[in-house]
């Protein structure tokens, strides 16, 4: 059965995707202005006409924004190296850019063979040039290089019990600094130039350059004792490898001193997305209410506070809208097939189950929910009833995390493709009574 809100919803999320590409947004958003170089208002660098620029970076929107970089007018894109998904391989194709590929969700010989070649690229780039770093989510995995002793298939094994641990982003990325030698600002560290600009699309909440992508250019002051107490806390550590409680053991590593002049700016984050799909929303005839603060909790808590939100409106008269977005974590304990958003969707749909027209979009901003090749799912009122009369239980999927089948079945998933983005992920409840 179709949903009358469901094609408005898809609508608004796929508008919003192509107004947020990241290749549209940096051929604007970095400008060469009476000879200082400007991200977005601010002015970055000055002296900057004959500047030659060389690009690097990492992550799921790193390649379109290297392509959106290299049709700003008055830049002198020199040359350029970045780590992306196989799948955006020939986005940079008649640029100066190369794209190397690598692995996601997991770091492999992909990633470990092109951190290699970024690294060599960036040492070489000449002391008085400019090196523009794009950072977005996606690049804890796609760059990577362990520090010493400790094996690529050892970290990427690893990681997998970190990513299933129900740990936060914050916490994973305490551990990621710790035994990679590219992030927590070591990458800086390699960089042949004196100046340094990273231009960041965030995927965590908080916008915190120093999460992001564990925070290549930004040096982090956390120690590997604090990395020993998020394994402690998610009861990982006693399995860990021998080469990676031997490194965390070890003393810890001297503090990055470099001379460089390094700025950080945003170019892209999960709010930027969510105020632009809210005046869609009002646009198209919604009272809209965005909450502002990304949310960053287990997806159980996640969905209550959403439905608790919500709740006031949902039995008044009148086309209401509410947006949400940020990053869920879940545990997972199942051996199905799905996503935080899927998953999200899976636990709201026996609460919104009725007469009144009430519908839940939930989608990640890269189109990749998790294990799957679906950016999310959709579920209404009317979901209950249908999976009903397919014999399927709604909290019987949840309770083996097997969203993906579920949704499938009702014919309600969002296939999007890679989108080539990431600003984490959003929810969109469309209400009319």
């Amino acid at each position: 059965m179709h949903h009358p809100l469901k094609e408005t919803a898809l609508q608004i999320f796929n508008i919003t995707l192509a107004a947020m590409d990241p290749e549209s947004r940096l051929s604007s958003f970095i400008t060469l202005q009476n000879g200082s170089l400007f991200a977005g208002d601010e002015k970055v660098f000055e002296d900057a006409d004959n500047l030659p620029i060389y690009i690097a970076g990492a992550g799921k929107a790193a390649a379109r924004m290297a392509k959106g970089l290299c049709s700003a007018e008055g830049l002198h894109i020199k040359d350029g190296v970045i780590i992306a998904p196989e799948s955006e391989k020939n986005v940079c194709d008649g640029l100066p850019v190369q794209v190397f590929p690598g692995t996601h969700p997991l770091p492999g010989q992909q990633s470990l063979a092109s951190t290699f070649e970024l690294l060599d690229f960036v040492a070489s780039v000449p002391k008085d040039a400019l090196t523009i770093i794009l950072i977005s989510g996606g690049a804890s995995a796609l760059m990577e290089i362990p520090e010493k002793g400790i094996s690529i298939e050892e970290l990427s094994s690893f990681y997998d019990s970190l990513l299933r641990s129900g740990a936060g982003i914050h916490e994973m990325n305490v551990v990621r600094k710790q035994l990679s030698a590219v992030k927590g600002g070591k990458l800086l560290g390699k960089t042949g130039s004196d100046k340094v600009l990273s231009v960041i699309i965030s995927d965590v909440p908080g916008d915190d350059p120093a999460i992001i992508a564990s925070g290549p250019t930004t040096p982090h002051n956390s120690k590997k004792a604090d990395a020993v107490k998020v394994l402690r806390k998610y009861k990982l550590y006693d399995d860990a490898p021998h080469s990676i409680k031997d490194f965390l053991n070890s003393p810890d590593l001297p503090k990055l001193d470099h001379q460089k002049v390094h700025k950080t700016v945003f170019a892209g984050s999960s709010l930027q997305f969510a105020e632009y799909a809210s005046d869609l929303c009002r646009q198209a005839g919604f009272e809209t209410e965005l909450m502002e603060t990304q949310y960053a909790e287990d997806a159980e808590s996640v969905a209550e506070m959403m439905l608790g939100t919500i709740k006031p409106r949902s039995r008044k008269k009148g086309k209401f809208a509410y947006i949400f977005h940020g990053e869920s974590t879940v545990e997972v304990k199942g051996d199905g097939k799905g996503g935080r958003n899927q998953h999200l969707a899976l636990l709201v749909t026996p609460k919104i189950s009725g007469k009144r027209n009430i519908l839940m979009l939930s989608a990640g901003t890269d189109g990749v929910d998790g294990n799957t090749d679906v950016a999310g799912a959709i579920t209404s009122n009317l979901s209950r009833n249908k999976a009903v009369s397919l014999n399927l239980d709604p909290e019987e999927f949840a309770g083996r995390f097997d969203s993906w089948h579920f949704f499938k079945n009702l014919g309600d998933l969002i296939f999007t493709g890679p989108t080539g983005n990431n600003v984490m992920d959003f929810q969109l409840f469309l209400i009319d009574a």
